[in-house]
């Protein structure tokens, strides 16, 4: 199985990192990524905490094995954007949705 190109726990910091203020201010914050096969396909699965809301939620993106081969700082920059647009989309778009459930 593909690895990811840091440790969980670097993983995790490096996605926790805003890439600029969010307008409703709302923190998004990761914890505990981890990349599984699910159904013959990759998934990094983590959990995303929201501040102030306390909201928690399990997120389960599918990964591309080519996701793997990018750049580290750039495989970064763009599952945050994912993340990103996963909260601002999860109400209005049903696909997106199907990304994540609360869990606290």
């Amino acid at each position: 199985m593909p690895e990811l190109p840091f440790s969980s726990e670097e993983l995790a910091r490096r996605l926790s990192r805003e890439l600029a203020p969010r307008p409703d201010g709302i923190a998004l914050s990761v914890s505990d990524p981890v990349l599984v096969e699910e159904a013959d396909r990759l998934v990094l699965r983590l959990q995303i905490a929201a501040r102030p809301t306390g909201e928690v939620w399990e997120l389960r993106f599918p990964l591309d094995p080519v996701d793997l081969d990018l750049d580290p700082v750039a495989f970064v920059l763009v599952l945050r954007a994912n993340i990103e647009e996963w909260w601002d989309c999860k109400d209005a778009e049903p696909h997106v949705a199907t990304w994540g459930h609360r869990i606290g």
